[in-house]
């Protein structure tokens, strides 16, 4: 029988990829926990992200790209950015 894999499971694969990306380790650790924790509705960015797509997205007036071209955020803090909105967008619009 076949374990599905949740989220949780990529925690070292994202740690991994973060650390190639520059990220010290507990930054990278803490980060990939986060990024385990997304909503389910951009967690397939995240899986794209492993294999080295990085798609765009948005909520509302909020793009991944945008916040990458203005605040000068990396893809996975870009996503966990976007999550916020998601799931708090009264504060994350403060």
């Amino acid at each position: 029988m076949y374990k599905i894999m949740d989220h949780s499971d990529y925690t070292d694969q994202i740690t991994k990829r973060l650390i190639n990306q520059g990220y010290e380790i507990k930054p990278a650790s803490l980060a990939a926990h986060e990024l385990t924790k997304v909503d389910d509705s951009i967690w397939p960015l995240v899986e794209g992200w492993l294999v080295g797509k990085e798609a765009d997205y948005s909520v509302q007036e909020y793009a991944i790209s945008k916040l990458m071209k203005t605040r000068g955020m990396t893809y996975p803090a870009a996503l966990l950015t976007i999550d916020w909105f998601i799931k708090e967008p009264d504060a994350a619009l403060c």
